[in-house]
């Protein structure tokens, strides 16, 4: 059971009052009152387990006329709200009129029997001014843990309500948040499909034209490369709008994009300096034993490196390797220095590397690209797969 200094601290000081108040009056009444006194306070150790059958065991005490720290800490546990763990139940729980009625009989009750003499009580005197001090007497030991009890109720539930409040509005914040982002990536998505697809799709026409229109095999054998390269630029396009439309659903599977299988077309449209090492077990055969983020990243990681050769290292010896080690996909391509000078410069943001980068980290992945001796390049990336499955 979990330690509450919260609420074993006031039980333990209560008990510690009981008990000092049975020592403080051992010598009031006989052996019978002794043992009632002795088992109000052991009936304070059940109030929170069984409430009304610890209040009732108090209740003799409570008739002895000096006994008032065990009763009214059962009637406190009531009025504040005890869990009966027979049933499962709160009397908090229940519903408003039969808890009222519920509180109010037992401190009715506490305050019946705290008046009425018993008959192994000393006489009672009913003159005027006995009976008004006994009635006040009863009414504040009945009164008094009732009103604290349904004080800490109220507290109690005042504090539930805040804390469901405060929850409701962080509810509405990370909704607002959520619709903010989706109405971000709708934006991001028409502005895509409005200026990029449109420059790729005049692209794919004009290339389409000079490839009917071309002198020698080839011009058109290059015509009809970018025209294939713009037509996959706008599939790829229309995947990424298409995903940035969805909406945001947790658990919603979404498509990877390209994987493993299509690697070697990667190495095949990068030119004949290419070369790539890419075991059947893994493509295309096995890749569908591996994650489809992992086949994507390392699909895009051997992409971004081949644009990058061709962009500042034109006719480089090129070696592109994908291969699996144990339970982690290592993807290296490595080239070697530039055959001729690099063309125009091309717009690029910078953020190539660091986006592979970044991709290998969310796997739980590394990522490295340094100079490679001589005068060449290397990019390597490892990603976790898992245990290595075994062959068929």
């Amino acid at each position: 059971m979990t330690f509450r200094p919260r609420v074993a601290l006031p039980d333990a000081a209560l008990l510690a009052l009981s008990v000092t108040e049975v020592w403080a009056t051992r010598s009031y009444g006989g052996p019978v009152a002794l043992g009632f006194a002795c088992l109000g306070t052991v009936a304070l150790l059940f109030r929170h387990r069984f409430p009304l059958a610890a209040f009732a065991a108090t209740l003799p005490a409570l008739s002895l006329g000096y006994i008032w720290f065990s009763p009214m800490g059962t009637l406190y546990g009531i009025a504040a709200g005890g869990t009966d763990r027979r049933s499962g139940s709160a009397w908090q729980g229940r519903a408003i009129p039969g808890r009222a009625l519920l509180i109010g009989g037992c401190a009715l009750l506490a305050a019946t029997v705290s008046f009425v003499p018993w008959p192994f009580r000393a006489p009672v005197g009913w003159g005027l001014s006995d009976t008004i001090l006994a009635v006040m007497l009863s009414a504040l030991l009945a009164v008094a843990p009732t009103a604290l009890g349904l004080f800490a109720a109220s507290r109690r539930e005042l504090a539930g309500k805040l804390a469901e409040l405060a929850a409701s509005r962080e509810r509405e914040s990370v909704l607002a948040a959520e619709q903010a982002v989706v109405r971000e990536r709708a934006r991001m998505a028409r502005e895509m499909h409005d200026t990029v697809a449109h420059h790729i799709s005049l692209i794919a026409v004009q290339s389409g034209a000079l490839e009917a229109t071309a002198k020698g095999p080839q011009a058109r054998a290059a015509a009809g490369a970018v025209r294939e390269l713009s037509r996959d630029a706008l599939d790829e396009l229309r995947r990424m709008v298409g995903l940035l439309r969805l909406p945001l659903t947790p658990g919603l599977p979404l498509d990877a994009g390209p994987g493993l299988a299509g690697i070697p077309a990667l190495v095949a449209a990068a030119g004949p300096g290419t070369r790539g090492e890419l075991p059947a077990a893994i493509v295309p055969a096995g890749a569908a034993a591996l994650p489809p983020d992992v086949q994507h990243a390392a699909y895009r990681i051997v992409q971004e490196a081949l644009t990058n050769i061709r962009k500042h290292a034109p006719g480089a010896e090129t070696r592109v390797l994908v291969r699996r080690s144990d339970d982690v996909l290592v993807v290296e391509v490595r080239n070697g220095p530039a055959v001729a000078a690099p063309g125009q410069a091309l717009p690029s943001g910078g953020h190539g590397l660091a986006g592979l980068r970044e991709r290998a980290a969310q796997l739980g992945g590394e990522f490295t690209a340094s100079p490679a001796a001589p005068g060449g390049f290397l990019v390597r990336a490892t990603l976790p797969v898992g245990p290595a499955a075994e062959a068929a």
